[in-house]
C-alpha cells in the first residue's frame, strides 16, 4: 500500500514538472532502496527516455519527494544499481535489461512541426521523443539523431542502424567521432545545422531511393534530363563538384549516347547549381585534377565522394568560425 502511495507521489510530480517542458510522462520504478536515514530511494525509468540513464526520486520521512537532478550523480547511482544492486536481485525488471537498439514505430510531424518520434524497445517497451536533428556526416558515414525526453531535459544521441529502420544508442570515446559530434553541437547553438525533415525522408535519399534530377536544354533546344551519379568535395576550394549523366525517354541512363555534365553545387544556397562559366580558375584547376585522378583510379577520390543530398560539416564549420554562416527567417545562408 505505501509503495503505491510512494509510485503515485512520484507520478505526480513527475506530471507537474512535466508541464514545464514539452508534457509528462508515465514513470515505472525499477527499484527501491532504503537509505540509511530512513529515504526512500526510487531509481524509475519514464516512456520518454531509452535505457541509459535512470531518473532517481528520494521520499523523505515527512513524504516530500525530490529528484536528482545532478547528471553525474545520476551516473553514479544507475552505475551503482548495475554493478551493486542487480547482482543481488533474483529477478532483474526488463527495462534494465533493455539493449542501445530500438525499433522506429512512427515519425509524426506535430503541429508546431517538431518531430515526435516513437520507438519500441528489445523488451517491447514503447517510448516516445521528440527529434531535435537528424545529421549525416560523410567522414565517419553515421547518420546522427539527437533526441529529447517530453518530461525532463534529458537529451540522447542516436546512430540510424544501416537499413534505417532502427536507432542506437551512440555511446563512444572514438576521438574522431566525438570531435564530429561536438562540431555539430556547435553548429547547432549557432542555429546554422541544417536538418533532414525526418528520418524517413532522409533515408530515401541517403539510400539512393531518390535521385537528384535537372533538366537542361541542348544545343537544339529540346529539354534533356540528367541524373546525378556523384559528388566530389574539393578541400582546397570548399567546391562540391556534381557528376550527371544523360537519361534516355525511359528516365534510365543513356548507354548508347553516354553524355554528362559536371556543375558545382552551394550546399549554403538549397544545393544551387552552376556551370563553369562561373567559376574561378582555382576550381577550374581543382576539377582537371580531380578527373585526373579519377582516370587513374585514385584511392584518395574515394575519400572526398559524397551524397548529393548530404551536407558537408568541414565545409560548414569553416564558415562558421569565419563569421561567414547566419539563420535569417529560419534559412541558413552563406555571409557574402
Amino acid at each position: 500500500m505505501e509503495e503505491n502511495i510512494n509510485i503515485k507521489k512520484i507520478q505526480d510530480f513527475v506530471d507537474q514538472k512535466g508541464r514545464n517542458f514539452i508534457r509528462p510522462a508515465m514513470m515505472k520504478v525499477i527499484y527501491q532502496e532504503k537509505l540509511i536515514d530512513g529515504v526512500n530511494r526510487f531509481y524509475c525509468m519514464g516512456d520518454d527516455q531509452p535505457n541509459l540513464i535512470f531518473r532517481i526520486f528520494d521520499i523523505d520521512l515527512n513524504g516530500e519527494v525530490k529528484e536528482i537532478d545532478d547528471v553525474d550523480k545520476c551516473v553514479e547511482l544507475t552505475k551503482h544499481f548495475r554493478d551493486d544492486i542487480v547482482p543481488t536481485l533474483e529477478s532483474i525488471p526488463p527495462q534494465a535489461q533493455e539493449d542501445l537498439v530500438y525499433n522506429i514505430q512512427l515519425e509524426n510531424i506535430t503541429k508546431d512541426n517538431a518531430v515526435e518520434l516513437k520507438l519500441k524497445s528489445s523488451t517491447g517497451r514503447e517510448l516516445t521523443m521528440i527529434e531535435v536533428y537528424r545529421y549525416f556526416d560523410n567522414v565517419t558515414q553515421i547518420f546522427f539523431v539527437s533526441c529529447i525526453s517530453l518530461s525532463y531535459p534529458g537529451q540522447y544521441l542516436f546512430s540510424v542502424v544501416p537499413g534505417g529502420k532502427q536507432l542506437k544508442l551512440l555511446l563512444t570515446r572514438d576521438t574522431q567521432i566525438r570531435s564530429r559530434i561536438d562540431m555539430i553541437t556547435e553548429l547547432l547553438h549557432g542555429r546554422v545545422l541544417p536538418s533532414y525533415r525526418t528520418i524517413e525522408d532522409a533515408n530515401k535519399v541517403l539510400s539512393g531511393e531518390i535521385n537528384a534530377q535537372i533538366t537542361l536544354n541542348d544545343e537544339n533546344n529540346k529539354p534533356v534530363k540528367y541524373q546525378c551519379n556523384f559528388c566530389y568535395d574539393d578541400d582546397l576550394t570548399m567546391t562540391r563538384f556534381a557528376f550527371f549523366s544523360k537519361l534516355n525517354d525511359k528516365g534510365e541512363e543513356d548507354t548508347e549516347n553516354r553524355a554528362g555534365v559536371i556543375l558545382s553545387v552551394n550546399i549554403f544556397n538549397n544545393n544551387e547549381l552552376s556551370t563553369g562559366d562561373s567559376w574561378t580558375d582555382l576550381q577550374k584547376e581543382q576539377l582537371e585534377k580531380i578527373r585526373e585522378q579519377m582516370k587513374n583510379d585514385d584511392p584518395e577520390v574515394k575519400k572526398h565522394i559524397a551524397s548529393f543530398f548530404t551536407d558537408n560539416l568541414d565545409f560548414r564549420y569553416k564558415l562558421f568560425k569565419e563569421g561567414k554562416l547566419e539563420e535569417s527567417d529560419g534559412i541558413i545562408k552563406e555571409v557574402k
